[in-house]
């Protein structure tokens, strides 16, 4: 979607053959591990956005590849080289329910949930203008074009199809509506809502991090 939409783009990859193969010509692949601050460097060089999706291991997380080593940890390291290479917006896809780990009722999601939040709390206190979207249930097929829903205060999570998740985190780049927002992503059936941008202004920003 990003180089349908005509932006130059850059992977963060550890396996740069496997990377090729998947993603389209002419994405600029740059090898890096996110539990390695010293290699984030040159991946953030010239980088106007970020998307962060990364996701450690969770039901059999090998070790030093868990929750709390990429999806606290590594979004930290992400953020902090997003911070000196001047980053105009980082998007980080979350979670639906990190508000609510610790009585999830799926245990092994437990600990996925409470490092995503700590990597959001620690993104919304840096000072780099953000946008953070919580996807529910994530699934395979399109739910319908359009039928998207966005909502705050972390209530039932729903389901959204991967392409409408991306379509959503594209979608905010660049969007002064979207900054400094966090918001809960999922598509129902209903009348179709293509105007997102609308959907964005719709919502409060996040009250400022407590001191």
């Amino acid at each position: 979607q990003l180089v349908e939409r005509g932006y130059r783009v850059r992977a963060l990859v550890r396996n740069p053959d496997k990377a090729r193969a998947a993603l389209p010509a002419g994405v600029d692949v740059v090898v890096g591990d996110v539990r390695d601050p010293a290699t984030l460097g040159p991946a953030m060089q010239g980088v106007k956005y970020v998307i962060s999706a990364i996701g450690g291991g969770a039901r059999n997380a090998v070790a030093g590849n868990g929750p709390e080593e990429v999806d606290h940890l590594g979004n930290v390291h992400l953020v902090d080289a997003a911070q000196r290479a001047g980053v105009a917006q980082f998007v980080l896809v979350s979670s639906g329910s990190v508000t609510h780990a610790a009585d999830y009722p799926v245990p092994f999601m437990r600990p996925v949930l409470a490092a995503k939040l700590k990597s959001e709390d620690y993104l919304r206190a840096s000072g780099l203008p953000y946008t953070v979207v919580r996807p529910g249930a994530l699934i395979d097929e399109p739910t319908g074009p359009g039928h998207i829903v966005l909502r705050q205060g972390d209530g039932p999570p729903g389901q959204i199809s991967r392409v409408e998740l991306a379509r959503i985190s594209v979608a905010v780049l660049g969007s002064a509506a979207a900054l400094g927002k966090t918001f809960e992503a999922a598509a129902e059936a209903g009348e179709a809502a293509g105007d997102l941008e609308a959907l964005f202004a719709a919502l409060q920003p996040d009250p400022p991090p407590a001191q």
